[in-house]
């Protein structure tokens, strides 16, 4: 995600309250005030001559930032031979932004995280949070009882706007989960009728399956499965995966390499004797494009690791070479032609 642009369409009042909520919380976490401090020092590296903007009053200004912040440690400046005076009016207002955002954060999550203090009457009952990523588009999103999800392209959660209490989420396509401790809350994820619970660990859920199977992988921890109306349950221990559907009986569960089911966390995609089925719904969901496949493709089984920055042509030059198949590209329209 472009956090850089996010933070202008902030500003812009181009996000909606969701995504508001997603970038605040963000930036108090410890990957959002590095972000901050990397921009407020590129910032102040800036040559000013290449701006031209009004000159601001900075000591005044700076008084202003850091009057009421508390908690947070001063910058230090590597100041030039010469102290310059005045300063741009571009420059300051992005450093002034950077920590007006990280005070709007600290505010947000007083209100999220001390509810019990300041309850929030809602006259329509509670309400659903969603959060929809396109195919194209992976997301990480902070809940707001601090665990994170990082959301896959083409998926959706979704939970009630009463979380602290209620950590029940329902999901569509594929999520990683780092779940924080609360006993008093369990944390679960419903996913095609399998409802994975936990306490505090981490697991991937994904349902992208065509056969309407979920399949669950444990990193850390220990969660539970177990099936709409049915009593029987499944207890996975870290290093273990368990492929189910309504569909049937019992839980099964085998020992598998975790760290290469969640390589997409990672930006990092793999192809390990995938099907050509299977490998164009994953190039369509990781890329934004839709995908035809023309003439008659011998059955073969696709491998190949790419990082995150590959582009789809390079991708397709590779996987092309070794199975067969040449493409045409136009925009979001992509070809697949075998002989």
């Amino acid at each position: 995600m472009d956090r850089r642009k996010q933070l202008e369409d902030f500003f812009g009042g181009r996000l909606d309250e969701e995504q508001a909520r997603e970038l605040v919380v963000w930036l108090d976490t410890p990957d959002g005030e590095e972000f901050l401090s990397a921009e407020v020092l590129e910032l102040w590296d800036e040559n000013p001559k290449k701006n031209r903007y009004e000159e601001w009053d900075a000591p005044s200004l700076w008084e202003k930032i850091n009057k009421n912040k508390k908690g947070y440690a001063k910058p230090v400046v590597l100041k030039d031979p010469v102290k310059p005076k005045r300063t741009t009016f571009r420059k300051w207002w992005a450093v002034a932004a950077s920590f007006l955002i990280l005070g709007f954060a600290g505010l947000f999550l007083f209100g999220v995280f001390h509810q019990d203090q300041a309850p929030i009457q809602l006259a329509a009952g509670i309400k659903s949070v969603e959060r929809v990523n396109p195919a194209g588009q992976k997301t990480k999103i902070l809940l707001p009882d601090g665990s994170t999800v990082y959301l896959n392209s083409g998926s959706k959660i979704s939970y009630s706007e009463d979380f602290l209490t209620n950590r029940r989420i329902e999901l569509e396509g594929e999520a990683f989960f780092k779940v924080v401790k609360d006993e008093n809350h369990p944390f679960s994820v419903l996913a095609s009728g399998i409802t994975t619970t936990a306490l505090g660990t981490s697991f991937n859920v994904n349902t992208f399956s065509k056969a309407a199977e979920v399949t669950v992988t444990l990193l850390t921890g220990k969660v539970k499965l177990n099936r709409k109306d049915r009593d029987n349950f499944l207890i996975l221990n870290p290093g273990e995966e368990s492929v189910s559907s309504l569909d049937q009986t019992i839980f099964t569960k085998t020992e598998v390499d975790v760290r290469s089911r969640i390589l997409w966390v990672d930006g990092v995609l793999q192809f390990d004797q995938t099907a050509l089925t299977e490998m164009v719904d994953e190039l369509e969901r990781w890329y934004g494009v839709a995908i035809t496949v023309k003439g008659k493709p011998d059955h073969f089984l696709a491998s190949g690791t790419f990082q995150d920055n590959e582009t789809l042509r390079n991708v397709l030059d590779v996987l092309g070479s070794s199975i067969g198949f040449t493409f045409e590209i136009n925009d979001k329209e992509v070809i697949l032609l075998f002989n």
